[in-house]
Parts: C-alpha cells; structure tokens; sequence
C-alpha cells in the first residue's frame, strides 16, 4: 500500500457489530494514530445515513473505517471532509470503468443504482474539530440484492470478482491523496470538482419536500452542506439532508 499513513495500522475482524461503532469506543479508552483502519468481513449492526442500517453479504463486500484527526478544520467547514471522502471513492471506482456519480450528501451511484454508503461520525470540542471516523460500505462481489432493488455491485458492472483487501488498498490510497489535498486548503478544487461529478447537477427533476413532490434543479451544495436547489419559479431554497429527498 502506497500510502503514508491511512491504512498502516490495519486492523481486520472476522465479525463486529459495527467498524464505526468499534472506532469510536476505541477513541475514549485508547489513542489511535491517525490513518487506523479497521476493516471486517461482518457487520452486525452496520450504520448508514438518517439512522438506515446498512446490510452486506459475508466476505463479499467492503465494510470498514478510517479515523482522521482534521483539527486544521474548522468546526463551520465539516462538510469539506465529506466531499473529500466522496471524491476519493469516486476516483477509485472510475479507474476501473467510468459511470459512478457522487449522491449528495456522499453516496455514489452507479447509473441509478447505489454501490457506496458513507457515514461520517465526528468527535468536536467547542472550538475545534478533534476525530473523525469515515465509515465505508461498498459493494463489492454481490451477485444480488434481495428487497434492494435500487443496489448494485462491482461485479455486476464488470462482470468479475475482485479482491477485497486489494480494493481497500486502492481505496486508502485515493482517500489519502484527496484527505492531503483538503489539509493543503484546497477546497474550491475539491468543491469544484465534487460538483461536476454530483448526480443530477443542473438537471430538472422532481424532489419530495414537505410531502409534496416539487420540480427542481440541483444548484449548489453549500459550505455547511445543505442542497441548493432552484425551482421553477427561480427561486433558490437549501435544505438538509432530512428536509428534501431526491425522487428516482
């Protein structure tokens, strides 16, 4: 693994009940340097954005997380870690075969179909950004989906196996190159390119907002990482990940 510090202390468990929830007990018992991975075959208890559980098949698929320490981030600009995040799992997929759209807030998605999930779980003081664990589920080697019409696999976009722990090293490496870009203080880069790669940006489709389906257009995605979207009246509104839904 090329890397100089995500992924050299590499801890890999047969079954757990969640590599966030593992991380973040570890965090108050004990210090673990930046760049920790802990990884596992099983998830028990696996965690997905708005309190959805995330559920994976056996050895098939990637479930693991990384703890990073960005106190050279302001507690106003948390959001910038999660576009950091998406891209560098963006770019490891699109070396493989071009296709994978970024979800807002850091989903990716393949076509019409989710392959990633990622939470973020941060730890903060009043002033200042101290821990952040980076929680990754991909699909990896799923042949199907049962009740899941809406995911997809590596191997039914390429047509083969791969494996795991090679991809999880590919993935470390590009979350380290974008995680430096982002200590580097280059957010509008990031930002620029997260937005080119966002699904549905600048195109007119429909959103569920308050019960009620209304016709927009993806705008923007703010620093505090609420959507912006324009309606068809032209009037911009922002919203949270719990005000608006994307209708597909």
């Amino acid at each position: 693994m090329e890397t100089l510090f995500i992924g050299k202390n590499w801890l890999k468990f047969d079954e757990i009940s969640s590599t966030n929830d593992w991380l973040m007990e570890q965090l108050s018992i004990q210090k673990l340097t930046e760049g920790t991975v802990v990884f596992a075959l099983h998830q028990i208890n696996g965690k997905g954005q708005r309190g959805a559980s995330w559920s994976t098949q056996d050895s098939k698929s990637l479930t693991f997380s990384v703890l990073l320490k960005p106190s050279f981030l302001s507690i106003a600009k948390a959001f910038d870690l999660s576009i950091c995040v998406a891209l560098a799992i963006h770019d490891c997929l699109n070396e493989l075969r071009p296709g994978f759209h970024i979800k807002w807030p850091n989903d990716i998605y393949f076509n019409d179909k989710k392959i990633v999930g990622i939470l973020i779980e941060n730890q903060m003081s009043k002033s200042s950004y101290q821990n952040a664990v980076v929680g990754v589920g991909l699909n990896v080697n799923q042949d199907e989906f049962e009740d899941l019409p809406k995911a997809i696999s590596l191997k039914q976009i390429l047509g083969i196996e791969l494996p795991l722990a090679k991809v999880l090293e590919r993935l470390c490496e590009t979350m380290e190159v974008r995680y430096l870009q982002l200590r580097a203080n280059k957010y509008e880069s990031l930002k620029s390119e997260y937005l080119s790669k966002l699904y549905w940006f600048e195109e007119s489709h429909f959103f569920k907002i308050k019960n009620e389906l209304i016709q927009a257009k993806i705008v923007d995605v703010l620093r505090n990482g609420r959507l912006q979207v324009k309606l068809s009246t032209g009037e911009l509104h922002d919203f949270d990940i719990k005000e608006i839904e994307l209708v597909e």
